[in-house]
């Protein structure tokens, strides 16, 4: 009776604990943080995202950035990537995936805000009596039985672009 008990408990707490995305008060996606680096001078917190950005992003379908010159503060990228076929199950099938999403930077001297949001997917779902359905919106709206094991995904993803400007942001770059 006890291990059934534990059992439980365990399932209950891994089910619990599974990973999902944040959001806002629009009930749309967004991760948003404040952080702060050891040492960065004036602008130099600016051209660590920036070189982060551009080294991180080089390989997408498609990235842009723009910096704001006259506050010398904020940095915002527009990301689309495209992402492998994926099967949610034995039912469903997505090809042709994309995703795009925003990020923006607030970098004042070694202290920054980002917040990562606006996201959009875009797919060929396939089921099982091979019956096509196009995807194109915000993953927020996508309603489904893959919409669970998609959000998952790009949770992971979204984790791993924050660690990697966590740690880059951190380096000092030589002049």
């Amino acid at each position: 009776m006890i291990r059934i008990v534990m059992l439980a408990i365990a399932l209950l707490v891994s089910s619990v604990s599974m990973a999902q995305m944040p959001k806002n008060d629009n009930k749309e996606f967004e991760y948003k943080a404040q952080n702060s680096v050891k040492r960065a001078g004036t602008g130099d917190l600016m051209k660590r995202i920036e070189k982060w950005g551009n080294d991180y992003f080089k390989d997408v379908t498609s990235f842009t950035i723009s910096i704001d010159d006259s506050t010398k503060r904020y940095v915002e990228m527009d990301v689309v990537e495209s992402m492998v076929e994926s099967h949610f199950g034995v039912n469903r099938t997505h090809k042709n995936r994309s995703l795009s999403y925003h990020i923006k930077f607030d970098a004042d001297r070694k202290d920054y805000n980002y917040s990562i949001n606006e996201f959009y997917y875009k797919a060929l779902e396939v089921d099982h009596k091979n019956r096509e359905t196009q995807l194109d919106a915000k993953l927020s709206d996508i309603k489904g039985a893959a919409s669970g094991s998609l959000e998952e995904e790009v949770h992971m993803k979204m984790e791993q672009v924050i660690e990697s400007f966590s740690k880059a942001l951190e380096i000092e770059l030589e002049d």
